[in-house]
């Protein structure tokens, strides 16, 4: 049996979920979250906050395009959106002044 069935394929819009039939689901998935992993990799120089922040907005944007083509669930998206609004609350804890 071959790993993809080209009998399901009927344009070119059924090509990207292809990857997830023959993966269990977990293709884009995956992908997404190591392009996360690797921007955060990148942007690390200019601070983990910066790294954390940007990278989750990205990767949201990219889960959310991800999303409407049908690919992953909205929870990932969600995930991202948690994500960043913990650094805010993490940036604005740290700035505090302790007396």
């Amino acid at each position: 049996m071959p790993i993809i069935n080209w009998t399901n394929i009927t344009d070119f819009g059924d090509i990207p979920s292809q990857a997830n039939n023959a993966t269990g689901g977990l293709f884009w998935t995956s992908t997404l979250y190591m392009v996360w992993v690797v921007m955060i990799l990148v942007l690390i120089y200019w601070g983990f906050e910066v790294a954390i922040l940007v990278s989750s907005f990205l990767a949201m944007i990219i889960a959310i395009i991800l999303v409407y083509a049908n690919l992953i669930a909205w929870y990932h998206a969600i995930t991202f959106a948690g994500i960043i609004l913990f650094m805010f609350l993490y940036i604005i804890w740290s700035g505090r002044k302790t007396q």
